[in-house]
């Protein structure tokens, strides 16, 4: 039965009495029906999902075990062709044209891989490799390892870089460019005629590299001039044996002793080589009178010229160089004093920059002829430089004659001139005596 639901309708003004109407009904709508329940699975559809599920799990496990045991590969990019590829310490290829090398078959970890090439300088990064199947990328540019250093000395200078002659200086600038020098330390020497060789390390920067290396004129040797006093016009001859350490000389002046018969008097001398090749040297005479001479070196180093003073008297002096050891001039009727022909004193600077003692001069024994006395040997073994030798002689005289003078004066000399070698080449332009 449909169920009605009253409406009442509103009041309406009418002349006669109102009559109540019935209420009008509307039937409600239709109470929805349930859902109908879903129909369990089957076994047959349970089974099916349980081996899908089964097969995912495998295919991820073997996924992670592939992933775990997988060995990745990893690319080396650079800026260089042929650079040598090592792996820890082993080298495994080169890059190619490309600038590239693939390292396969790398295991998960901490790894070294180091570069080499001729023109650049080695390079070495730690990587970290990770496990997966893309590859690792690594980057590693190397730097130049090859640029020029220039030279800056004399004109006409040879130059030699580790041993081997790289070319000359310009004649007119004195600039020797040379290219191509690896990074790193190298052995530059430097020479020239008439000049101090030079041997110096050098350690070449990752630029471009200039140098100026100065050169001094080789003094090492025998001198043999005459000095000449400006007021009274006495002059007399010298000998000047010279020895040099870069810009420091030392040595002996010799003059003709005050009678024919007897041996040249000896006085040790100490100086400098300043700029211009200008020289500088100080003496003492027997009163104790410094003497200083100072001189212009020709261009050629083989002539000097120049003057001298004492704080009262001045003048003049000039020389020669002479490749051995010269001999006074011979008095009319009076036979020359034996004198050795030796080679000229050379002292050098070595490389590790050390001042060395000049070496014994190459000469006759006290033996060999000449005199034979004990004073004549320690003459002997102190012109030749031998000074510990000469000064135990003069030791050995003045014990058996403690008033023998000559002896004395001798050990002075010598003790003076082991002074002058030992002190050293540093100090002011003008050196004490």
């Amino acid at each position: 039965m449909a169920k009605y639901q009253r409406h009442e309708s509103p009041n309406i003004e009418h002349p006669m009495k109102a009559q109540p109407k019935a209420p009008i009904l509307t039937p409600l709508p239709p109470r929805p029906l349930p859902p109908p329940k879903a129909p369990l699975p089957s076994r047959r559809a349970v089974t099916q999902w349980l081996y899908g599920l089964g097969g995912i799990l495998v295919l991820l496990i073997a996924g992670a075990a592939l992933l775990y045991f997988s060995k990745p590969t990893v690319i080396i990019l650079t800026n260089a062709t042929g650079a040598t590829v090592y792996l820890d310490g082993e080298p495994r290829g080169t890059t190619n044209q490309l600038n590239r090398f693939s390292l396969t078959g790398v295991s998960p970890g901490k790894h070294a891989v180091r570069l080499t090439h001729p023109e650049y300088l080695d390079t070495e990064q730690v990587i970290t490799v990770e496990y997966g199947f893309l590859a690792t990328k690594v980057n590693l540019p190397l730097r130049p390892a090859r640029f020029t250093l220039t030279i800056q000395t004399e004109p006409q200078t040879t130059v030699r870089l580790d041993g081997i002659q790289v070319g000359e200086t310009d004649p007119q600038t004195g600039v020797l460019a040379i290219p191509n020098v690896r990074v790193g330390p190298h052995q530059l020497s430097l020479q020239r005629t008439g000049y101090l060789p030079v041997a110096s390390p050098v350690d070449m920067p990752e630029s471009d590299h200039q140098l100026a290396f100065p050169l001094h004129l080789d003094l090492n040797g025998y001198w043999k001039g005459t000095w000449q006093e400006a007021a009274t016009g006495k002059a007399g001859e010298f000998i000047l044996s010279l020895g040099q350490t870069g810009t420091t000389l030392s040595g002996l002046w010799e003059e003709p002793g005050p009678a024919p018969t007897k041996p040249p008097r000896s006085f040790p001398v100490l100086g400098r080589l300043l700029d211009r090749q200008r020289l500088t040297l100080e003496r003492k005479d027997e009163t104790g009178r410094t003497l200083t001479f100072e001189g212009q070196v020709s261009a050629t180093g083989r002539e000097v010229l120049g003057t001298w003073q004492d704080g009262k008297r001045t003048g003049n002096w000039t020389g020669s160089r002479s490749d051995t050891k010269p001999t006074f001039s011979a008095l009319p009727g009076v036979p020359p004093l034996p004198t050795a022909v030796e080679p000229g004193p050379r002292l050098t600077t070595p490389a590790d920059g050390l001042t060395p003692l000049p070496p014994a001069l190459p000469g006759p024994t006290p033996t060999e002829g000449g005199d034979t006395s004990p004073l004549s040997r320690a003459q002997s073994l102190y012109e030749q430089r031998r000074y510990d030798e000469a000064l135990a002689q003069c030791d050995a005289i003045l014990k058996q004659d403690p008033k023998n003078n000559a002896a004395r004066d001798l050990k002075r000399r010598i003790q003076k001139s082991l002074d002058i070698l030992k002190a050293p080449p540093g100090g002011s332009e003008t050196p004490s005596p």
